[in-house]
């Protein structure tokens, strides 16, 4: 089920926001409450003090003029009562007050000298009561209550409890609006956003996001946005290079097929002219086939389908494979090989090791004039296998080194029916990457190019994974 994030950050800011304030609200009811509590304790004590010395001095307490409960209870609020020692009430300084009832503990301390506070009841009313020792010179009486009522208190405290509720809920309130315009000015560029990416079509190239945002999460957003736009985009690039590029390149071998067909049909031939035909159709047959297992094999990389079938293997066993094949195929190029002395064991997928260094000899073969030199070279450094193939080419510009593993790059953009599909040294890249190694290239002194490939002797998966299909 959709929710609005806006309404939702509101509500919660506001809830939290309320919350927080009732707390407060509570903490200083609390406060009050005690503060009063304590200032009545107080004013209790201090009219004890009173009372004693009218008491030691006259005999007696002042008495009051008679008056109604409403009007003493809000105005006057201190009543005054003397005890004898067992406990009859001696004096008091008000009738309202004869209704007064004994706390029996607090007037035993009051007998042993304690001044002792207590809570009780008086005609329905809360109230707070104070025993002491009467003065020398008291007379009969022994104790002196001093009792006041804490409905006064209890109301003050209660309008501060309810005036701080008040303004909890205008918190609550104002927290409430001042997020929903806090927010919705924070989210308006995600809608900026989200309307500027839904005008994002793959009809056009460069289009990135632009909203202006002050926001550094939004910033960030607006910034992978941007960034996965222009993965996408070369994404969209890479699939028109190819449909563009197979187009060419499987025009040529079908043209050439067709034509091959065609002049062996025209009028009667001799056995080795259809033989020359086949083979020639053949020959583009292989082309087309080493197009589609390119094409496959880069994809299944790409996506991760491919995983390598790991097992320890001598390095040099390999490279020499792939020399003997590169021999079978290559005419007019001297390939040396030139393997070190000892056995050379890594962890590695043969045959996908294999396809790398028939990638390199067969891109070296098509880019160097007959009669050159190849060198393929094994070695290894700590814990990881070097292998380097050279050649004697013009080599390749300074410039262009780095592009040299893009797809369909070929630094020679001319086509012809030896121009490759531009992914041999693509899939190589991608192999040894898989294997967790290093693939690089650069020029060779005093010309040519040399590709150097580095890898873990080590296997960086688990042997044993499922491979390759």
């Amino acid at each position: 089920m959709a929710y609005s994030l806006g309404r939702t950050l509101a509500v919660r800011f506001a809830l939290t926001m309320g919350a927080a304030l009732v707390l407060m609200a509570l903490w200083a009811y609390r406060g009050v409450t005690v503060i009063m509590h304590d200032s009545l304790d107080r004013s209790l004590e201090a009219t004890y003090e009173i009372q004693s010395g009218v008491v030691a001095v006259h005999g007696d307490f002042a008495p009051l003029r008679p008056i109604d409960e409403r009007h003493f209870v809000e105005q006057v609020n201190r009543m005054v009562v003397g005890w004898d020692a067992s406990g009859r009430m001696e004096q008091v300084n008000l009738e309202l007050a004869r209704d007064l009832a004994l706390d029996s503990a607090a007037f035993r301390r009051a007998l042993e000298g304690v001044r002792t506070s207590a809570d009780g009841k008086w005609r329905g009313h809360d109230i707070r009561v104070l025993y002491g020792p009467a003065p020398p010179g008291a007379g009969a009486i022994a104790v002196i209550e001093i009792a006041a009522f804490r409905e006064p208190m209890d109301a003050a405290a209660l309008q501060v409890l309810l005036r701080m509720g008040s303004v909890a809920l205008l918190g609550v309130l104002a927290s409430f609006v001042g997020a929903v315009w806090l927010i919705r000015s924070a989210l308006d560029p995600v809608e900026t956003i989200a309307r500027q990416a839904s005008a994002i079509h793959g009809g056009r190239t460069g289009q990135r996001i632009t909203a202006h945002a002050e926001v550094l999460e939004l910033r960030s957003l607006i910034q992978v946005l941007n960034e996965m736009l222009a993965r996408l985009e070369r994404s969209y690039e890479w699939h028109r290079e190819i449909i563009r590029d197979l187009g060419h390149d499987l025009r040529t071998p079908l043209a050439t097929m067709r034509a091959a067909v065609e002049v062996a049909l025209w009028t009667e031939r001799r056995p080795e002219q259809y033989r020359a035909a086949l083979a020639s159709t053949l020959e583009e047959i292989d082309r087309l086939t080493l197009i589609s297992d390119a094409l496959s094999l880069l994809a299944k990389l790409e996506s991760g389908d491919l995983k390598p079938v790991l097992a320890t293997m001598d390095v040099r066993t390999v490279a020499n494979q792939a020399v003997d094949r590169a021999r079978e195929r290559v005419g007019g190029h001297e390939i040396r090989f030139t393997p070190p002395a000892e056995a050379l064991p890594a962890t590695l997928d043969a045959r996908l090791l294999g396809m790398v260094l028939d990638q390199l000899l067969d891109n070296a073969r098509r880019h160097t004039p007959p009669g050159t030199r190849v060198n393929v070279t094994v070695g290894a450094q700590d814990s990881r296998v070097r292998l380097t193939v050279e050649d004697e080419g013009p080599g390749v510009p300074e410039e262009m080194l780095g592009r040299l593993f893009n797809h369909f790059y070929r630094v020679d953009p001319a086509r012809g029916r030896q121009a490759s599909l531009g992914l041999g040294l693509t899939l190589a890249a991608s192999i040894v990457d898989l294997h967790g190694g290093l693939i690089t290239a650069e020029r060779h002194s005093p010309h040519g190019l040399r590709i150097r490939i580095e890898l873990p002797r080590e296997p960086l998966i688990e042997p044993g994974s499922s491979g390759h299909q």
